[in-house]
């Protein structure tokens, strides 16, 4: 194929003219629109052919006249000259004004399509505008971007398509590796790429909480989990949202039961407390909230009850102890030919405390009832415990009555 303009030998596929940059004759959409060069280049080369006209008319002009208009013509030529100069200048001057119009143009509508994340169709674009102008740094800067953009995009399709087929694992570090280098691109070419990005990134988020939802046993870690997800907007992270509430409340449940059995009252109530601010659907955890509270009070009412009590029997104990600690549990009286009274009594320490050095005070009554002696009795053992036995003897000289009965009046002691 040749070009119909410079005459340059071109491959079969060829769309420009590699010499001049015009659109070649063979390509479809040249015979649909001519390019704005061609028309220029029309321009010019009619320019040239009136130029080529008028000249020969003043050949035929310099034939057909006599000698004498020679030196008329002479003078005219210079003006000619510089008319064809300018009329050829001006038509080239037009021509690449309309070439810089068609790469603008170009390069605006794929600025465009790029923002809009249609890289294909950008990328087309500045092509065609650096086929033209191949020296355009701005054309070339922005070729250069969406070029990096469309094989990010391509990145993003491999990544979207294994999550598809959930293939989380394979996912993931093609998506980091991608994050990483969109890391500090703030060019508008690679906004669809970063929103692209970030939607991979929710995926893979909800993906990895959802999977760790049933192993997660603390209220702590679920609310970490909810605040996470609470920053998403998809149908995905919304129904997230809504099982790790779920979960929530289930877990909130559970603690706050093992807390009440255990009478940690105001722990079980904090518990469910955070359940109820970090949730949406809270009925059922007001409901246990209220429960646990009512139970609480209960306890406590009781608890106090049992204070008083505990506090009451403590006194009654502590009043044994002073005042009732040693209990005569019964006396054995010998009188024997000599006249001696043998005494044997057994006691028991009633207080609630160890007792010591228990001393016995008693009295020796007649058959009448009458006083005739009385005595003290050091018991034994020395060191008596709450609840046991222990004893004292005595004996008394000059008893002739056989129906005396001797009566304890008196027991000192001290506490443990």
């Amino acid at each position: 194929m040749y070009c119909q303009h410079c005459e340059r030998k071109h491959e079969p596929d060829a769309r420009y003219c590699s010499l001049c940059g015009r659109r070649l004759p063979g390509n479809p959409e040249g015979q649909e629109t001519a390019p704005i060069e061609d028309q220029a280049s029309r321009e010019w080369h009619s320019g040239l052919k009136q130029t080529g006209a008028a000249i020969a008319s003043n050949k035929e002009s310099k034939r057909s006249k006599p000698a004498s208009g020679k030196t008329l013509i002479a003078g005219l030529l210079p003006a000619f000259i510089f008319v064809v100069t300018a009329a050829a200048v001006v038509s080239y001057y037009l021509y690449e004004v309309k070439v810089n119009r068609q790469v603008e143009s170009w390069h605006s509508e794929a600025a465009k399509d790029a923002i809009a994340g249609k890289y294909d169709q950008s990328l087309m674009l500045l092509e065609d505008a650096v086929r033209l102008r191949p020296k355009n740094d701005a054309v070339l800067v922005d070729l250069k971007l969406v070029q990096e953009a469309s094989s990010f995009q391509r990145t993003v399709d491999a990544i979207g398509k294994l999550m598809n087929r959930d293939s989380w694992t394979n996912a993931e570090p093609l998506l980091e590796q991608l994050k990483q280098n969109l890391r500090g691109r703030e060019e508008q070419s690679f906004t669809v790429i970063r929103e692209q990005a970030a939607d991979l990134s929710m995926r893979l988020t909800v993906f990895q909480i959802k999977s760790e939802l049933e192993q997660l046993q603390s209220v702590e870690a679920l609310i970490a989990k909810l605040n996470l997800v609470k920053g998403l907007s998809s149908n995905e992270a919304l129904e997230l949202k809504r099982k790790i509430e779920e979960r929530i409340e289930e877990v909130c449940a559970e603690q706050a039961e093992e807390l009440v059995d255990k009478k940690s009252f105001s722990d079980a109530l904090a518990v469910v407390q955070q359940g109820i601010e970090n949730t949406t659907e809270r009925e059922k955890l007001k409901e246990l909230y209220d429960r646990i509270l009512a139970d609480k009070l209960k306890f406590e009412q009781e608890e106090q009850q049992r204070i008083e009590n505990a506090m009451q029997k403590a006194a009654e104990e502590d009043l044994i102890n002073k005042t009732a600690a040693v209990e005569l549990l019964h006396i054995e009286t010998e009188l024997d030919e000599n006249g001696s009274l043998h005494i044997n009594g057994q006691l028991k320490n009633a207080a609630t405390r160890p007792i010591y050095s228990v001393t016995i005070e008693y009295t020796v009554h007649d058959s009448e009832g009458k006083p005739i002696e009385s005595g003290t009795a050091k018991a034994t053992p020395d060191f008596i415990e709450a609840g046991e036995n222990f004893n004292f003897s005595a004996i008394v000289t000059g008893i002739e009555d056989p129906q005396v009965k001797v009566v304890v009046d008196h027991a000192t002691w001290y506490l443990d």
